[in-house]
């Protein structure tokens, strides 16, 4: 009884504008300690892309000086604009690149812990945005296989965020190969297939290798549910490159680009 006398005389008050102070404070506070958030969180992802323009700073110096002291990986010779790179971190496996887009970042493989670079940048240190890293399945060397690599969608339209515009087909015919560097030597490849949705098993996420029994049903099911077709042609043996955003216009939703080598 005693609470319904109490509801009432608070609908009266409310009713009065007696808590109208109140609420504008409330919905003000609220507002600022958005803003500070925000503001906070476009600050930390800022100063991440400062931190990987230094990398491709590097990078593009390295390049263009070469260096005489050759750095090599077993048998192979590191390319010189990543020697300097690789010193300094030797989970770096590769760099990717799509032309006229924001897409240019390191790739980074850990696959005793996958998602390590998920929350963490170069210097190993938190961030927000991360870094691009390998599938821990995922194999440079293998022919044939499928090397899987994901990126978060950002807001400040960083990291893999640029793939969502995938979805238009414009967009693709404007923007239809990516390059992969690796360690070693340069990568084209040619988009085949663009999906987008959340039952993983439509997805690419179970070939990496040529030997995986589901191979081939996975790259006539991209075929299948490709937002629209390519025309690139495709088939169990090619060499596949496959990027992997978060796509929030559903719930645990993906998007996924798998392109073709042809260089």
């Amino acid at each position: 009884m005693n609470f319904e006398k109490e509801f009432g005389r608070f609908q009266k008050n409310l009713k009065r504008g007696t808590y109208k102070a109140l609420i504008q404070k409330f919905g003000i506070g609220t507002a600022v300690v958005c803003a500070v958030l925000l503001g906070r969180y476009y600050m930390e992802t800022s100063r991440a892309e400062e931190a990987v323009e230094q990398l491709r700073v590097v990078k593009e110096a390295a390049k263009e000086t070469g260096n005489d002291s050759d750095l090599m990986i077993g048998d192979d010779n590191v390319m010189a604009e990543y020697q300097e790179l690789y010193s300094e971190n030797p989970d770096l496996k590769g760099w990717l690149t799509i032309k006229g887009t924001k897409v240019d970042y390191p790739v980074m493989w850990t696959p005793e812990d996958p998602e390590y670079y998920s929350h963490r940048g170069f210097d190993k240190q938190e961030s927000k945005n991360g870094l691009l890293f390998m599938d821990e399945a995922s194999d440079m060397s293998e022919e044939g296989g499928n090397i899987i690599i994901y990126g978060h969608n950002m807001k400040n339209g960083s990291m893999l965020a640029d793939i969502m515009k995938y979805k238009d087909r414009s967009y693709y015919e404007a923007h239809p190969s990516i390059q992969l560097d690796t360690l070693y030597e340069t990568r084209i490849y040619e988009i085949a297939c663009v999906a987008a949705g959340n039952d993983l098993d439509q997805l690419p996420y179970a070939f990496t290798s040529i030997a995986d029994l589901e191979a081939e049903e996975v790259i006539e099911t991209m075929i299948n549910n490709s937002i629209y077709d390519t025309g690139v042609n495709v088939s169990y043996g090619d060499d596949f490159l496959t990027l992997s955003t978060c796509d929030y216009s559903e719930k645990n939703g993906r998007l996924v680009v798998m392109a073709r080598r042809t260089k």
